[in-house]
């Protein structure tokens, strides 16, 4: 078995030195603890050289590990097993504390077997808790660290602690609703903690936290204590276990957030303190981009070997050019693309053929003869005729995923836009252009980031068409004639340059004087923007895949 394969990332030390402090601090010693997927017990031995009176129990599925720990911890209990079953069933409540980093593997990447132990411990550990439907959800969608939270409280006394290292994840992912209602179900989320100007694990895309729950019931007023390290991670972990409550602010940003609201706490671990001064000046001048627009996504079209066409391709194919369609797609990696979509210069076209109309098109006709195997694949089975692409055109477009660049791109008249991309059309009274000025500024750029989530792997951003409509942007609605009319001048004298690297657009006259006409409709906000700019740069920096370019 490979590490990729059980999802082994081994905990650093100054993780592990805090993940034990933030577990301790404030309580009495633990006596008995447990890591219940020890691995090569890197925790187990920093929690062993702070808590040198606890007993110490290890759980690990891979005997070269545990072997590891047991060389590195002779006086502690280390077992082989999965604790998602036997081995685990064995320590149900037994432990003043429960600390680890459990593996971060999708479900479908586990072989059957243990998919049906993944499924089974959910019902055990939260059957009471969870209807069918719920289980089924986390089961089917939920990383195998989701199951092992849930097993871990279990493991904990009641009044114990469970302080773990996760990805963050499992705060944004389809399975997050069922997984917090479990785990608020059995205990209270006390402390949420990362660092944004660090990479704990250096070889794994993506970002980590620290979750410290306290096992038992809660009360309805609790608060989650989130804190964003301004301080290295060695630094806290020496600090933070005696420090009192209101010295937390030395060392990180500190936000409450309700406990009984976990899809606000991804929001609060995220945004960046500039993110959270931009909102609070800005008030009601933000309002979520489903007030101004509807979204919809792009076509998925089934097979885009045979609806997706370059130019020459299509020419060579004499199709048409009546059922041929330009296509937007999203900015591809280190692609530099203007705001300004040409429907004449568009790599690819988009086979769009209405129902009955290959009668007279010959050229389609025989393009769709040639590929009619294609009928047979699931993605096609459902549409009647297969042929017909289900395309609705657009002209302003919200991009689905990104990397150091921020673009939403404009046509001027109607094109198709594949599922990569959202199609924005604007509610009655929102000017489009004005609109479009809004999705390009730093301001909506910050957003995206401070608020996106960043668990897609390969360092890059992602939004869903439901979150979308959530995204904070200025009202351009609040701008006069005069100022709706500097805005979209503005506009037009960006649109059709390249968008570059954040790093870049930084220092270009065109950016900031864009930022500042659509900051005119919040007054005080145009004091932000080089905050603003630098938060931006800062997040982008840390996704794993994107570096800063030399800037000289």
């Amino acid at each position: 078995m490979t590490r990729h394969a059980l999802g082994q990332w081994f905990t650093p030390a100054p993780v592990a030195d805090l993940a034990v402090a933030l577990a301790c601090a404030g309580r009495p010693a633990p006596r008995r603890v447990c890591d219940p997927t020890c691995g090569d017990g890197a925790i187990l031995a920093r929690a062993a050289a702070a808590l040198p009176r606890a007993r110490l129990v290890g759980v690990d599925i891979d005997p070269a590990a545990a072997a590891a720990a047991r060389a590195r911890l002779p006086g502690a209990t280390i077992e082989v097993g999965d604790v998602l079953d036997g081995a685990g069933a064995r320590h149900l409540g037994a432990y003043d504390l429960v600390i680890g980093n459990p593996p971060w593997v999708r479900p479908d990447r586990l072989a059957a077997d243990r998919r049906a132990r993944l499924a089974t411990a959910i019902g055990d550990d939260a059957g009471d808790v969870l209807d069918d439907e719920a289980r089924g959800v986390l089961a089917r969608r939920g990383d195998l660290a989701a199951a092992c939270v849930l097993r871990a409280l279990r493991l904990a006394r009641p009044g114990g602690v469970v302080a773990l290292v996760l990805s963050t994840a499992l705060l944004d992912a389809g399975y997050a609703g069922p997984l917090w209602r479990a785990v608020t179900a059995r205990g209270r989320v006390r402390r949420l903690v990362s660092a944004p100007a660090e990479r704990w694990f250096a070889d794994a895309a993506v970002n980590a936290m620290i979750v410290v729950i306290e096992v038992g019931p809660g009360a309805a007023d609790d608060a989650v204590e989130v804190l964003r390290l301004r301080v290295p991670t060695a630094d806290a972990a020496r600090r933070i276990g005696g420090a009192a409550p209101n010295a937390l602010a030395d060392l990180a940003d500190v936000r409450a957030v309700p406990a009984a609201a976990p899809t606000r706490w991804g929001r609060a671990l995220r945004a960046p303190a500039a993110w959270t001064a931009l909102e609070a000046t800005a008030g009601d001048a933000l309002v979520p981009l489903g007030a101004l627009a509807t979204l919809r996504r792009g076509i998925t079209s089934g097979a885009n070997d045979v609806f997706y066409l370059t130019r020459d391709a299509a020419r060579r194919a004499r199709i048409e050019p009546d059922v041929l369609a330009p296509l937007v797609h999203s900015p591809r990696d280190g692609a530099e693309l203007a705001i300004a979509i040409d429907p004449d210069a568009t790599p690819l076209c988009a086979l769009v053929v209405p129902p009955g109309g290959l009668t007279r098109r010959r050229g389609a006709r025989r393009w769709i003869e040639a590929h009619a195997a294609a009928a047979a694949r699931p993605s096609l089975r459902g549409r009647d005729p297969w042929w017909a692409l289900p395309a609705r055109p657009a002209r302003l477009f919200l991009t689905k995923a990104y990397g150091p660049r921020f673009l939403q791109r404009l046509a001027p008249r109607p094109v198709i836009a594949d599922q990569r991309v959202y199609a924005v059309e604007p509610r009655a009274g929102v000017c489009l252009e004005a609109l479009a000025a809004a999705l390009n500024t730093t301001w909506t750029a910050l957003a995206l980031e401070a608020l996106g989530r960043a668990s897609m792997g390969n360092g890059a951003v992602e939004w869903t068409v439901g979150d979308a409509e959530a995204l904070p942007v200025l009202d351009v609605r609040r701008a006069d004639r005069r100022g709706s009319a500097r805005i979209v001048a503005a506009l037009d004298a960006i649109a059709a340059r390249p968008v570059r690297h954040v790093t870049l657009e930084r220092d270009l006259p065109d950016r900031r004087a864009l930022d500042l006409a659509v900051a005119a409709v919040a007054p005080g906000l145009a004091a932000h923007l080089d905050d603003a700019h630098a938060a931006l740069i800062a997040s982008v920096a840390l996704r794993d895949r994107w570096k800063l370019p030399v800037v000289r």
